[in-house]
């Protein structure tokens, strides 16, 4: 996976994703393609951006990324963001995709339209970078009230209140969070982290026994389940240790509601990336997230890295 494609709108948030991309060596990454999209679905970036403007602005950030040790390229295209990125993956062989969760074109929600579409149709891994999404603090009622006269002090005041456009995390692999159902998706993506060969200074396994299948008819076998899942859990553990062992592993059983318990332990433990398998292509040729990955890759306040699931014939 040494070349990768980073999805960018040319925005400050992008800005933010390349100032940090040295974190990228976690993955092998050696190059990266940096990707804009005309978006056909959007006047407005037609109002921001010709061809030209645009060329400027990428070239800016492939000389950033150069200078910190990548090689760098880009492509512009016109098109649907999603779809473009996914064609230009499939030219360029990409082992991974980087896009922001948050920002401008790709944010209008939680989780932006074009990360969205991206996440439920790639075939390679996807790392979703989060954003602080921190609300401006409120105006002074004294500002409100401001004279015409003091227009530009205004607008001075009012720019010094607006968000800065920052990363969550500065690091990704600060504490990297690993959840198992111990299904053939969730040991693909541990197996994918594993054989990653940077060395991860702290890493959490977690299972959460989900009390919605268990508690009707299963409770009085969640003993037993604990027990059998607490050495399913070591075992993981023991395994990781043995190409990690400067890694501080820590392994979490829980019982109750995991979109919950696994969004709780995230923002309490300070998680930099989460690490989830996805169903990859199914049965009926549709990619599909469950909804546990998908309800934490809307709203984990980390980095969230997916890995799609290929069945070897």
């Amino acid at each position: 996976m040494k070349t990768a494609i980073l999805g960018t709108d040319l925005s400050a948030a992008s800005d933010r994703i390349i100032e940090n991309s040295t974190e990228f060596k976690l993955f092998g990454i050696e190059k990266i393609i940096l990707v804009f999209v005309l978006n056909l679905r959007s006047i407005e970036d037609f109002a921001d951006y010709n061809l030209d403007t645009a060329q400027v602005k990428i070239d800016i950030q492939k000389d950033r990324l150069i200078s910190l040790g990548f090689e760098a390229d880009t492509r512009i295209v016109m098109g649907v963001p999603a779809v473009e990125i996914m064609r230009q993956v499939k030219i360029i062989d990409a082992g991974i995709v980087i896009i922001g969760s948050r920002g401008n074109t790709w944010a209008k929600s939680t989780l932006g339209e074009t990360a969205s579409e991206v996440l439920h149709n790639m075939k390679c891994p996807v790392l979703l970078m989060a954003f602080d999404n921190k609300p401006a603090e409120k105006r002074d009622s004294e500002m409100k009230q401001v004279e015409l006269k003091h227009f530009g002090n205004y607008i001075r005041q009012l720019r010094k209140q607006m968000p800065k456009i920052e990363l969550l995390h500065k690091t990704i692999n600060g504490h990297i969070f690993l959840t198992t159902d111990f299904s053939d998706f969730s040991e693909n993506a541990f197996q994918f982290l594993k054989n990653q060969l940077t060395p991860i200074p702290k890493l959490t396994l977690m299972h959460v026994q989900d009390v919605n299948r268990i508690a009707k008819h299963l409770e009085d076998k969640l003993e037993e389940f604990n027990e059998i899942d607490t050495k399913r859990l070591q075992r993981l553990k023991e395994e990781f240790s043995k190409l990690h062992p400067e890694t501080e592993i820590k392994v979490v059983l829980e019982y109750g509601n995991p979109k919950q318990l696994i969004a709780d332990y995230i923002k309490a433990s300070q998680v930099t990336l989460t690490v989830m398998g996805s169903q990859g292509h199914g049965y009926l040729g549709e990619f599909f997230l469950g909804s546990v990955s998908l309800r934490v890759a809307r709203q984990a306040e980390s980095n969230v890295l997916v890995i799609p699931f290929h069945k070897k014939l």
